[in-house]
């Protein structure tokens, strides 16, 4: 009977540590999920930081173009004679130089929403990581806890039938 009361104690003891190994292994998964939720945040914010570059480098090439299209235009009307500070000629470039203006904007704008969307995306990686941790840390609770109630009644068995 003792042997039999020691078999369901042993029994009892690998449901106790096949419980606690199980959920290490949980915890220790989520913590590697979160390790790469976490790195893919930071690849998001690089890709942030490369959108705002592109937007500044898109608009220092615009303001190249117009610039060259504003000194044309000045080129042009000063070889005919034309004074660029008045009338007409001077509406055109203040028309032109409005609508470049605009046209910066406008790229600025979409550099940053292209930004915008990489640090949301950034900030849902990193809540998915600790929403999957939390998870996690439940499951192993519940596994240990499952395990806890599994030995204990695997010693109680074992008890009553050494009586």
């Amino acid at each position: 009977m003792a042997a039999q009361l020691a078999l369901y104690g042993g029994l009892a003891a690998l449901q106790l540590a096949g419980g606690y190994f199980a959920s290490q292994n949980i915890r220790e998964t989520a913590k590697l999920n979160q390790d790469i939720a976490d790195m893919n945040a930071q690849f998001a914010e690089l890709d942030a930081y490369d959108a705002k570059v592109e937007g500044i480098t898109e608009q220092a090439r615009y303001q190249s173009i117009i610039d060259k299209t504003l000194g044309e235009q000045q080129l042009i009307q000063t070889a005919q004679d034309v004074d660029v500070n008045y009338g007409t000629a001077a509406t055109v470039q203040a028309e032109s130089k409005f609508t470049a203006e605009m046209n910066l904007m406008e790229i600025e704008k979409q550099a940053q929403e292209k930004a915008l969307g990489y640090k949301r995306q950034a900030r849902d990686y990193r809540m998915g990581g600790v929403l999957q941790r939390a998870d996690a840390e439940a499951k192993a609770g519940q596994v240990m806890f499952n395990s806890a109630i599994g030995a204990a009644q695997t010693g109680l068995t074992g008890y009553g039938r050494s009586k």
